[in-house]
């Protein structure tokens, strides 16, 4: 028995305290193609670092190994240190039987430093100098779809897939391809590449891509469908409660809406989507208790500011302007046009009308198209007797509707 042999025999009975000593002894007794085998063992096992010392060991009697430096570049890139990776694989000549392994390396060195460029430069001379091996189609897909090159991607998925390949590596070549089609936008073929899966490749994630891509086509019945299959197995996926809840709150059924947002605010509560749509599923089933909810939002989330609106919004609606002015009340709102134009018209309504005419002038610029705006203007300068700016605001009205006979008539008096 070699001492190769005896060091998988140990490593089998799990008996590790003896494999470095053992490793050294075949360095010395064994050839040079028993160690390499060796190597290539442990590395298959996963064993890099002990197959590093086998490799750096033959490299010194054979510094030119296409082979070795290749192995050797491959153990440095899992141990981070890239450098070092490179210059084994510069070391490697195009006429050098391992030149192939080596283009595929390089590539993932460059990918792993984000020099994305260099590593498709690699991958497409390796399609080049190795038309038959599909590897390099594989590598060059996988890189264009962590980039989101999506369309770029598509062109070697279909060439996979065309060769027959529909998986790689453990990868699903359908399932890239779904992927690739819902991240180009091309949802309505992605929904057909999703439906050819089957069910052990229909995992989690993809599950819930294809509810989240029945729900971006409108068809919100297959959307619920597929989520509410993926949640009976796992109730803990939160990002398919938002999906699931606008889903329920586009067929109006509010109830439901609102249960499944409140469902995934269990999970996330800094979530702002579940916070808007269960207050806009709620306030039809229990407004003070979807007030609240908004509320705790407000102050959980980390850019409160579209759930501040859209309570703001509300109050302004329902006619509750002292409530409006409490919500706004301290905030920092001279960024956001739309609050400045509700908290006027909450202070109009409250009889502050010179406070009013000052705030509400100041997004005249972001909404003098808006009728509802001009129309507010109009009433807060006709209580303030602005009449001047009255006039303008007036023009400004009629330009959008010049058949208001209300507005002309207001004018004229002036």
């Amino acid at each position: 028995m070699s001492k190769a042999d005896k060091v998988m025999e140990t490593i089998d009975d799990g008996d590790f305290s003896k494999v470095d000593g053992l490793i050294q002894e075949s360095l010395r007794e064994d050839d040079d193609q028993t160690q390499f085998s060796l190597a290539e063992t442990l590395m298959s096992r996963g064993l890099s670092v002990q197959a590093k010392t086998i490799y750096q060991h033959l490299l010194v009697n054979y510094p030119t190994e296409g082979q070795i430096l290749s192995r050797l570049a491959e153990i440095a890139v899992s141990d981070g240190d890239s450098d070092q990776a490179l210059d084994y694989i510069s070391q490697i000549t195009p006429d050098s039987p391992a030149y192939a392994e080596n283009l595929l390396v390089s590539a993932d060195i460059y990918q792993s430093l984000g020099l994305y460029e260099v590593s498709e430069q690699k991958l497409l001379e390796g399609i080049r100098e190795f038309p038959d091996e599909e590897v390099f189609k594989f590598a060059l897909a996988e890189v264009y779809f962590d980039e989101n090159k999506f369309n770029q991607a598509l062109t070697y998925y279909d060439m996979l897939l065309d060769m027959g390949i529909k998986n790689y590596s453990g990868i699903s070549i359908v399932l890239r391809k779904a992927s690739s089609l819902a991240g180009d936008g091309q949802y309505e073929d992605a929904i057909s590449e999703y439906e050819k899966l089957n069910a052990l490749e229909l995992n989690e994630d993809a599950q819930f891509q294809l509810g989240f891509l029945y729900n971006q086509v409108k068809n919100y019945n297959k959307s619920i469908s597929v989520l509410e299959n993926l949640l009976d197995t796992n109730r803990d996926y939160p990002t398919a409660y938002p999906v699931i809840a606008e889903d329920y709150l586009n067929i109006k059924k509010n109830a439901d809406a609102f249960k499944y947002a409140q469902l995934g605010l269990n999970l996330n509560e800094l979530d702002d989507r579940l916070y808007q749509i269960a207050f806009d599923a709620g306030t039809s089933e229990d407004a003070n208790n979807a007030i609240k909810i908004l509320e705790t939002g407000i102050k959980k989330v980390e850019n409160p500011m579209p759930l501040v609106i859209k309570l703001s919004d509300y109050y302004v609606t329902k006619g509750q302007f002292k409530a409006n002015l409490d919500l706004l009340n301290g905030r920092e709102i001279n960024n956001n046009p739309k609050l400045v134009w509700n908290l006027a018209k909450s202070e109009f309504e409250t009889d502050d009308v010179n406070k009013a005419q000052e705030d509400i002038l100041t997004v005249l610029d972001e909404f003098k198209d808006n009728l509802d705006y001009l129309s507010d203007l109009v009433e807060i300068l006709r209580s303030t007797g602005n009449k001047e700016v009255l006039q303008a605001a007036l023009r400004l009205y009629l330009k959008q509707d010049p058949d208001n006979e209300q507005m002309q008539e207001l004018l004229d008096s002036l």
